[in-house]
């Protein structure tokens, strides 16, 4: 059995080039999917990141936007 770490998930091998377990990040690192192939369990986690940036990003977008209502920072104070 193989356990890929690939950018903080673990892609482990259930059987060899035929199933894989995606586990999520630490601590719990909790189970996320199954894949048939190992590079296929790369790219859905390529994936899951680009969206939880892509996430990230319109949350802080709309903070900035509340907050601000041209939705520019404001120049700092010196």
């Amino acid at each position: 059995m193989l356990n890929l770490f690939y950018r903080g998930y673990v892609i482990h091998e259930d059987i060899r080039s035929i199933c894989y377990t995606v586990y999520g990040a630490k601590p719990d690192r909790p189970e996320m999917r199954s894949r048939g192939t190992v590079m296929e369990a790369m790219k859905w986690v390529d994936r899951d990141l680009a969206q939880v940036a892509t996430l990230r990003w319109v949350c802080r977008d709309n903070a900035l936007r509340s907050n601000n209502t041209s939705g520019l920072a404001q120049p700092a104070v010196l």
